[in-house]
Formats: structure tokens, C-alpha cells, sequence
């Protein structure tokens, strides 16, 4: 270019920026300041509830919201399963003060934006109502047209009532997370828009090209008297890259403009390792009219091969984490680029890549913070509707789940519908020139909705603007024009997530290979954490944790409270042992395209699931770093398959090891490994030699083993990966343990001359108890509903106010692992995978009436809604005599209870073995009364009144193969007013018969309400496996003793309270023997 044009154009250039920025001053008013506002004095429901402190009217601060300056109903109490707001008011309120319409504004356009409002916005200029908006997502911009200079009048009347019926359950308008704030937050400007103005600019990068296409919507059509300029510089450095002027041609098609800007490089590519973002600024003169439009951009490409998303062509594994508004101080989300740029930083920390806006879509200044930190978003176009919030739940008696509105399903709604299509506009055409926001979805779990229609919308939306990944629903359904999807279950597929046993030597590839688009394992890691009484006190702002204050209380009573951080530390320790083993089951699988976490911060809603390991305000739990979550949560991950945790020393170790990669580049290195005992003293090592790792992938490295004959007692050792001259490594815990010898004498097997080992608190066990002897109670089957619970390794899932009958309470287990009791088992304060392999039939047994200084030995942590005291194992002294309970089968074949078994034995021939208190024999037995034998008889020959007669796997055809039970694998020789249904493990059949198995089953029976009867049971053990168990009828507890030759008939008797609800069931828990068997049931009517 010719030297002096070159500089002409500069200068123009310069004259024009110069002119907006001015233009930019002078053009804007800040509305931020104190306001005056005015509750609605008609809302009747609000009114009624509020005390004489109620404030209807007074100043109030903007941005912020009513709670924020003490407007509404100040509350009482505790709302239930969530944070409860100081104050609450749902229902309009009208903010006021005078405006300034200087005279330069004569002839203009007046525009107000108001960055954040819940639900609606509407403007009224002297009394006059101008505007109305109800965007969610996205900013409220109101159109006012032109107003003369001076002092005018500005009310704004927000209403936060369900303006459109979507239900409030969803985190865009719910009381769940953020709670239902009323107010003004973030930016609030008044603007003057000249004759000649843009209306919006898009950006779409073309990599493969190497330019940059702009698309300029303006109010006018573009003609020679135009000018339109854009700059492009860098948001890191402020430096300029690109800049240039165009001329467009006069037309009538020319709006929106487009114009292509060639790239040759100067660029750098956007990604999670190279955040780098571009502002693009445009300037537009026409004749005496001038504006200005600046938005950030990056340069990247968004796609997918059909198994993993692609960032730039490479693929990426998203390591991601659901954001459901979590701002307690506040109670609506920050605005603030600098707060979200600390969240996404501390994603960083902790190996994460990939944030999910569940249900919402989050303020401008998060997608900013995305571009800069390098963080792949979700976000969602405030939608959560399922088929249960469609539904009186009320009427089903669950309350605390029912859904304001009853909305039916998207596509099922035309008015509402509408809202939501205009919504997901509103949210691509706002922000979709953010690199981070990659990929869109309608909403949560759209279970009811019409997917028909929601293929439309999609279709439409993608057609539009085609720069990310789209989905209309996570979960429930796959549809045809779905990019990716987020899911825990593929319809006629397969379950994407879920637990396979204490193992690694699996993984889902069986689902996710079968899919031609990306498939995101959807919610994981929702493992419960005990909180911490400290963090109450952080709730220092809008939102109360009153019902930790609740659960304190409890607690308290039951003399638990300060136990609190103990039971975070064990409860939080297996939290992070089953985060570790669900994320790399995705990592073994080859065509995961990633992972979002429930959340790594406590999620407060819906019954307070306590899932994170960082709490609601961000901050750490410390129950892991950063530098420990990384080891199994990075770009670079050593994974182990194995076949279990647990080994004896007649066996050699074996394992296999893997390396998954998705860096930025390909990686050309060497693994090495290592195997160590608790010492730190290696027992083996070796290296897999150099190998190159191509992004995206999972390769084999190779065997690993040790043979075990050398140990010669219980240890743990420790599995160690490398991946050399990097920070990349990962570890495994086993565990060793003494074959089954010869040599255990009769004094491990039977306690001893000074120990009695009993199952039961019998009339001897007691009198040897009075008399001075000490007694190991193996309790695994003692206790009732009321005084005992299940005490599983797996901690319940979520939250047992929500999701109710999971049948099981706890949360983990706290261990006095110095205690001697475990002097010969090596064990942590907290369970790991070697208490797995005990604990399917454990117990805990509930010690609340003892005092709060007492503490059990191993201490099960019950839910933070029951918080009982809960001993597993524990000490007591009786009489003259010492009782150690344990609440684990010790008479058990299996490698832990046996070395369990001999600790305890070991610690009660010891002097250490002096339990000091005392308790009676009689609080004893209501504890664990003693459980009858089950009634065995002979059938009759011939009987009457039988109204259901069941063969089990009578008409199964297959033999020697397990199957699920089904009624049709049944032979049904009677069945009269009544049905069943089977909960078991399997239908099994062989040449000896066939049978319903498993080590835990349940047979519930719909029968007549009301009758009187006898039901009898079948239980078979045709190939002599030395089976037994306890049988649950109607809560009543029997013992089923072994039954070899031609099986046990057990009688129960119907009493008629036990059939007044129209069901009857029979629970069935094994004892010995891999599992019980059920061949025949008749249940006879008297």
C-alpha cells in the first residue's frame, strides 16, 4: 500500500475510535445509586404473613435485591432440604427515582439495560408503561423510543412471580440454590442510540480457512455514504492484531453485512491450554450518525468425530462439573468477571476443564471468565421439567416435591413453549460469540416433553448459528439432532455410569462404543460428606443455614456434635475413594467423551446433598487437594485394571496398566512403576519403556505382578504409576492378608478358654457375661428396624430426605485405627476397599441412650438428618464380664473377616481388652433380642384356601445360566385376587431344580386386605453349600438354620394387621452360603 494512503487510513481509523469513545461517554448513564421502592400493597398472600417489622417501602441500593436491604417477610425457622433467605417476598415491587434526559440526547432512541432481573422487568416513564421484558438468561434491554430533555420519572416494576409456567425447580427461577430474589443486579445503564446504530455483531471463525467472517446487523441498509471500521486486540495484552475499514455497496440485502477478514496466522487458536481472547471492535459512520460495537471473540472450531467433542480438530475430554447457582451470601449469581475468573481458577486447580450451567445460564462476566481461564461451557435455556413435576406430588406423599404450576412437558404448552423458543435465542444471540460457551441444551431431564417438537427447535437454532455442540435434553432421550449428549442411561443401549464392585478391571465401553456422538456421563459422584458445625457461620449473608443449625441440635442430643470433623474427614475420605474409582471407570473407556461431576461444591438443594469437596461459598473441605484430586483428574492419567483390592499370600499380584492422554500435544515418554509397603519400602519396581501417546487416546502399557509369598502378615501396599520426567502419577491401595493356615488354632477359631464366641445374646452368654468372661459378639444378625441399621461400605446416594428407602443411612465409617482392637488389621480412620468385601450384611447398632463422651471403636457416620451414634464395633462391660460387638460376619470364609477376627481375638487376650462402661443385661437385650428359629414343617399333603401357588423357574428353558426374574420364567399354579413381584439376583436352573437366588432378596405379595393365613416358603440347597440366613416377614425376624437334602418349608404366619395395606413381604438376608434359594411359595387364606 502506498505509504501516505496507508497512513490516511490510520488516521481515519484513529478519528473514528476517538469518536466512539467519546461518543461512549457521552451516549451512557449509569442508573446505579440509591433508589426508592415500594412493595405491592395488594399482594394479600405476602401481607398476611408478615410481622409489624414488615418494610413496604423506603431506599434501597441498586444492583442488589430486596433480601439484600431487608425487604419482606423476615422468616421464622427452616425451610426444608435447603438454605432458608432471611427475608422472602415473591410478587411485584416497583423501584423509582428521576432520570436526566440531557439535551444532546434530543431525537435519540432511549434504551435501559439492566443486566439481571427475576422474572419480569417493566418500564414506566412518568407514570407510562414503555417497555416489558422476561428474559432469564440474558439482560433485559428495553426500547423506550425518544423522550424529551429534562427530569422524568423512572419506575421499574420487577415481578418475581412464575411469569411463565416452567416450574420452580429449575435453577433459573427456584428457591433450590439462589433462592427467589427480587431486584436489579449487575450493569444498569441508560443508553442514546443515534439514527445510525448497530444492532449486534457475530464472529465466526473459520481455522480451516485462516479467516475471520463478521456478520454487522444494524438498523439502516448499508450504502456508499457508510463506513464501517473493526480493530481486533488482544484481551491479555490490549495490543492490536488486525484493523481495517470497508466501504459496503449500497443494496437491499445487505443487512446483516457480512465481511471476511483474512487471518494469515496472526490469531492463536482458543482452547483450555491456550486461552487466548480477541476484542472485536466495529464502528459504523453514516452521514452525521456514528456508533460503536465491541464483543469478545476467540478463534476456534467446535466438533466431534462421533466419539469425542474436538476443540480445533483435536480431541478433548471434558472433565466437567455442574454450576446450579451457588451464591449464599447474595442469593442471585455475581456479575463480576473476577469472581467467576476465582471459580474457574479453582476448577483449574483441581484438574477440571468444563463447567454445565444445570438448568440456567449464567451473566455475561462467567462466559468472559471462561475465555480467559480455559473452560468449556454449557450453558441451558433455564428449563428443567420432568415427568414427576408434571405431577401432584402431594397426592402421592412426597410435598417437599412438588412443582409450582404442575407444568406439563415442553412442546405440550403453546404460550409457554413460546417463552422457552425465545429464551434459547436470546441466550445463542447474547452470548454466542464467547469461545468457552461451546455447547447448548434446552434443559435438565426433559423426561415429558415433546421431543418432536424439540428436534424442531434445535434444528432451527443449529441452522442459525452453527459455532457449538447442541442437545435438546440431558438425559432421558437421545434425538436426532442432538450433537452430544449428557446421560446416565442410553434407551435400548445401556447405563452410561454406576458401581462394578471393588474392582478396575471394567468400563462402559459396551454403551458408549455403540453411539455415533459424543456421550458425557451425566451427575456423577454423588456421595454424601457429614458437614461441619464451623461453616454455619459463613452464612453470614441472605441465605441462613438454619437447618444445619437443626441438624446440630440432633446431634447434640444424641451426643455426636463434636464429632462433626471427624465424621467430615472419614465420611469426606470415601467421598473422594469413590470419586476416584467413577472417574477412571471413564477414563478405561475408550469413547467416554467426558465427565460432569453432581458437584464438586456441596449442591444445597433438594435435601441437601452434601456431595462436593468444597462447600457452598467455594472454599476447601479439606478432605483432598488439588494436587491429589489431579493424580486421577487431569489431562494425563496412569490407570490400573485388577481384579480386586484384596489379595491372600498363596496368590501373585496382577494388574494392568493403562495411560490416558488428552493434552495439548502428543507425549513421548516413559511409565514406570512401583509397588510399596506402608513403610514406603519398595517390594517391586519396573518401567514399560518409552511409548508415544497421541492426544485423545488410551494406551496400554503393560502387565504389572508381585508374587505375595514373602508377606507374612496383614499389610497394605500401595501401587504406584508414573509417567516419567512429568508431574503425572496415580496410586492404588491392596491389600495382603495370611492365606487361610493350618495352623490357626482352636483359639482363634473359638476365642479361646477366656473368650466366648456367641451369635447371640443367649441366657448362657449372659450368665458367663455376669460371672466375669469376655465375650465377642459376632451381631451381624442381630437387631431390629428400630435399634439397627444396614452398615454398607457404599455410602447412600444423595440425600435420604430426597431420595428416601434406599435402605441404607450411612455416609462412611470412623475408625479408631489406633486402637488396639486393630493391632494385627491394617486399616485407616476411615473405611476403604478391604471393609467392602465385610460389609454387604453389617450392622450398626444404634447407641444413643450411652453417654456423649462414649465412642465406638469403628463408628458407622449416620445421615446428617438422623445423626444417630452408631457402633459397628464396640465395647461394653456387663456384669463382671467384658462384651466386644462387632457388627461384621466374622464367620465369614473371607480373607478380611478372618484377619479381622484374629485382631479382635488378639485384642481381647490382651490387657488392653477393658471396656469401662458398665451396661445392663436388660438395655442389652432390647438392643439385640435374641432372633427365633424359623418355623421348619412338613407340607401337607393336601391343603385348602391356598389363593397363590408359585413354582419358581418352573418354565425356564435355559440351564445353567442366570437370568433376570421375570414372571414368565415362573409356573403360577394358583393365583386368585393376588400377584407378586421378585427382587432377587437371579432365576437359576440345573438338572436339580430351579430356584429365585440371591444373598439379598425380596417377595412382596398384593393380596386381599385384611385376611388371615399362612404363607409357606421353600428354601432349597441342592448342591450342599451350607446355606442359612435370616428371614424378614412383615418386620418380624426368624432365623433359617442350614437346610442340605431336600430343603426347609418354613411356615409364616398372616397375621391381619400384616395385611391391611394389601401387601405382604418377605425380606431374605444370607447368612452362610453364597446366597439362599427359593423354589415354591402358597400362600394360604384361613
Amino acid at each position: 500500500m502506498n505509504p501516505i494512503l496507508k497512513n490516511y487510513c490510520l488516521l481515519v481509523l484513529f478519528m473514528l475510535l476517538l469518536f466512539r469513545v467519546t461518543f461512549a461517554q457521552d451516549n451512557k448513564i449509569q442508573l446505579s445509586g440509591e433508589w426508592q421502592v415500594k412493595l405491592d400493597p395488594n399482594n394479600e398472600q405476602q401481607m398476611d404473613k408478615a410481622d409489624k417489622a414488615f418494610k413496604l417501602e423506603g431506599t434501597i441500593v441498586l444492583p442488589g435485591s430486596l433480601a439484600e436491604n431487608g425487604y419482606g417477610i423476615r422468616t421464622i425457622g427452616s425451610d426444608f432440604g435447603i438454605l432458608t433467605p432471611e427475608y422472602k417476598y415473591i410478587g411485584k415491587a416497583r423501584y423509582m427515582r428521576e432520570i436526566y434526559i440531557p439535551p444532546s440526547w434530543r431525537n435519540k432512541e432511549i434504551e435501559i439495560f439492566l443486566e439481571r432481573v427475576l422474572w419480569e422487568s417493566r418500564i414506566f416513564i412518568d407514570g407510562k408503561e414503555l417497555s416489558r421484558q422476561d428474559a432469564l438468561g440474558t439482560p433485559h434491554v428495553h426500547r423506550l423510543g425518544k423522550l424529551s430533555s429534562g427530569t422524568h420519572e423512572l419506575a421499574v416494576l420487577v415481578d418475581n412471580e412464575m411469569i411463565h409456567n416452567i416450574g420452580d425447580k429449575g435453577h433459573a427461577y427456584s428457591d433450590y440454590t439462589q433462592s427467589i430474589w427480587n431486584g436489579i443486579v449487575g450493569r444498569m445503564e441508560m443508553r442514546a442510540l443515534d439514527a445510525a446504530r448497530i444492532e449486534s455483531v457475530r464472529a465466526f471463525p473459520d481455522i480451516e480457512n485462516d479467516h475471520l467472517k463478521v456478520e454487522v446487523n444494524t438498523n439502516i441498509l448499508l450504502g456508499s455514504n457508510t463506513t464501517l471500521g473493526y480493530l481486533v486486540k488482544s484481551v491479555k495484552t490490549g495490543k492490536m492484531v488486525m484493523d481495517g475499514k470497508i466501504n459496503p455497496v449500497n443494496g437491499k440485502d445487505n443487512n446483516p453485512f457480512v465481511f471476511t477478514i483474512p487471518v494469515n496466522g496472526r490469531l492463536e487458536k482458543w482452547s483450555e491450554f491456550t486461552p487466548e481472547v480477541y476484542l472485536l471492535e466495529i464502528s459504523l459512520t453514516s452521514y452525521q450518525s456514528a456508533d460503536s460495537h465491541e464483543t469478545e471473540f476467540g478463534y476456534y472450531q467446535v466438533s466431534h468425530d462421533g466419539t469425542k467433542v474436538l476443540i480445533n480438530g483435536k480431541p478433548v475430554f471434558l472433565r466437567g462439573n455442574l454450576d446450579c447457582v451457588h451464591f449464599p451470601l447474595t442469593g442471585y449469581p455475581s456479575c463480576d468477571v473476577e469472581d467467576w475468573e476465582r471459580i474457574f481458577k479453582t476448577y483449574k486447580d483441581y484438574g477440571l476443564n468444563h463447567a454445565r450451567f444445570h438448568s440456567w445460564c449464567p451473566p455475561e462476566a462467567a462466559f468472559k471468565a471462561a475465555n480467559r481461564v480455559g473452560v468449556y461451557l454449557q450453558a441451558e435455556a433455564s428449563i428443567w421439567i420432568d415427568w414427576w413435576m408434571s405431577t401432584d406430588m402431594v397426592v402421592r406423599g412426597r410435598p417437599e416435591m412438588d412443582t409450582k404450576g404442575h407444568p406439563a412437558g415442553l412442546g405440550r404448552d403453546p404460550e409457554r413453549d413460546r417463552f422457552v423458543v425465545e429464551e434459547m435465542n436470546r441466550v445463542v444471540d447474547t452470548y454466542g460469540n464467547h469461545p468457552s460457551f461451546i455447547m447448548f441444551c434446552i434443559g435438565n431431564e426433559l423426561g415429558n416433553a415433546d421431543f418432536d417438537a424439540m428436534n424442531r427447535w434445535i434444528s432451527e437454532l443449529k441452522t442459525k448459528d452453527p459455532r457449538r455442540l447442541y442437545a435438546a435434553s440431558t438425559a432421558r432421550r437421545i434425538n436426532d439432532t442432538d450433537d452430544y449428549s449428557a446421560t446416565h442411561h442410553i434407551p435400548d443401549v445401556g447405563r452410561t455410569r454406576g458401581l462394578n464392585g471393588a474392582r478396575t478391571d471394567w468400563d462402559f465401553e459396551e454403551t458408549y462404543g455403540k453411539v455415533d456422538i459424543p456421550i458425557i456421563a451425566h451427575e456423577i459422584g454423588q456421595w454424601p460428606v457429614y458437614p461441619r458445625w464451623s461453616e454455619i457461620e459463613k452464612y453470614s449473608g441472605v441465605l441462613k443455614a438454619r437447618n444445619f443449625e437443626e441438624f446440630r441440635e440432633v446431634a447434640d442430643k444424641n451426643g455426636i456434635a463434636n464429632q462433626s470433623d471427624d465424621f467430615a474427614n472419614a465420611s469426606g475420605a470415601l467421598n473422594q475413594i469413590m470419586y476416584k474409582y467413577e472417574i477412571e471407570s471413564f477414563l478405561r473407556t475408550p469413547s467416554c467423551a467426558g465427565i460432569q461431576l453432581l458437584s464438586m461444591q456441596d449442591y444445597q438443594g433438594q435435601g441437601e446433598a452434601l456431595i462436593g469437596w468444597l462447600d457452598s461459598h467455594w472454599n476447601s473441605k479439606k478432605i483432598t487437594t488439588p494436587e491429589v484430586f489431579r493424580r486421577h483428574h487431569d489431562t494425563t492419567v496412569p490407570l490400573l485394571r485388577m481384579e480386586k483390592y484384596v489379595w491372600t499370600t498363596d496368590e501373585v499380584f496382577t494388574a494392568f496398566a493403562q495411560l490416558s492422554h488428552h493434552a495439548r500435544d502428543k507425549l513421548t515418554t516413559g511409565c514406570s512403576w512401583k509397588i510399596e509397603d506402608e513403610a514406603g519400602q519398595p517390594l517391586a519396581k519396573g518401567s514399560f519403556g518409552e511409548k508415544s501417546f497421541p492426544v485423545g487416546s488410551l494406551t496400554d502399557l503393560g502387565p504389572i505382578s508381585l508374587i505375595l509369598n514373602t508377606i507374612v502378615k496383614a499389610e497394605k501396599l500401595t501401587v504406584i504409576i508414573e509417567v516419567e520426567n512429568t508431574e503425572y502419577r496415580n496410586q492404588w491401595d491392596i491389600w495382603v492378608y495370611p492365606s487361610q493356615r493350618a495352623e490357626l488354632n482352636s483359639r482363634f477359631l473359638n476365642g479361646g478358654s477366656n473368650v466366648i464366641v456367641a451369635d447371640a445374646l443367649n441366657d448362657q452368654n449372659l450368665e458367663a457375661l455376669k460371672n466375669g468372661a469376655s465375650v465377642l459378639l459376632i451381631a451381624h444378625e442381630l437387631g431390629t428396624e428400630e435399634t439397627s441399621v444396614l452398615a454398607h461400605y457404599y455410602p447412600l446416594y444423595w440425600s435420604l430426605t430426597f431420595f428416601p428407602g434406599q435402605g441404607k443411612t450411612c455416609i462412611g465409617l470412623l475408625v479408631q485405627n489406633g486402637h488396639p482392637a486393630f493391632s494385627d488389621f491394617p486399616t485407616s480412620y476411615h473405611s476403604d476397599w478391604q471393609w467392602e468385601t465385610i460389609s454387604s450384611d453389617a450392622k450398626g447398632f444404634l447407641l444413643n441412650d450411652l453417654p456423649g463422651k462414649y465412642k465406638p471403636i469403628a463408628q458407622s457416620v449416620d445421615d446428617f438428618h438422623r445423626n444417630n451414634k452408631i457402633g459397628s464395633i464396640f465395647e461394653l462391660k456387663v456384669g463382671q464380664g467384658k462384651l466386644l460387638v462387632c457388627g461384621y460376619n466374622l464367620n465369614s470364609k473371607l480373607p478380611v473377616a478372618i484377619q479381622l477376627k484374629e485382631s479382635l481375638l488378639n485384642y481381647m487376650h490382651s490387657s488392653a481388652f477393658d471396656p469401662r462402661l458398665t451396661v445392663d443385661p436388660d438395655w442389652l437385650l432390647n438392643l439385640m433380642p435374641l432372633i427365633p428359629q424359623a418355623e421348619s414343617v412338613r407340607l401337607p399333603d393336601e391343603f385348602e384356601g391356598a389363593i397363590l401357588n408359585v413354582d419358581a423357574g418352573a418354565r425356564m428353558s435355559k440351564l445353567n445360566e442366570n437370568i433376570a426374574w421375570s414372571t414368565e420364567l415362573d409356573e403360577v399354579k394358583i393365583a386368585h385376587n393376588t400377584n407378586y413381584r421378585v427382587q432377587c439376583d437371579g432365576v437359576w436352573r440345573d438338572d436339580k431344580g430351579a430356584a429365585w437366588h440371591g444373598r439379598q432378596m425380596e417377595l412382596q405379595i398384593n393380596c386381599p386386605e385384611g385376611i388371615l393365613g399362612t404363607l409357606y416358603v421353600h428354601f432349597h440347597d441342592w448342591n450342599s453349600d451350607g446355606r442359612s440366613g435370616i428371614l424378614e416377614f412383615e418386620g418380624r425376624k426368624t432365623k433359617l438354620e442350614e437346610h442340605g437334602g431336600d430343603g426347609s418349608w418354613v411356615k409364616l404366619h398372616v397375621m391381619r394387621e400384616d395385611s391391611n395395606d394389601g401387601k405382604l413381604v418377605l425380606k431374605t438376608d444370607v447368612s452362610s452360603g453364597s446366597n439362599l434359594m427359593i423354589t415354591e411359595v402358597i400362600l394360604i387364606k384361613e
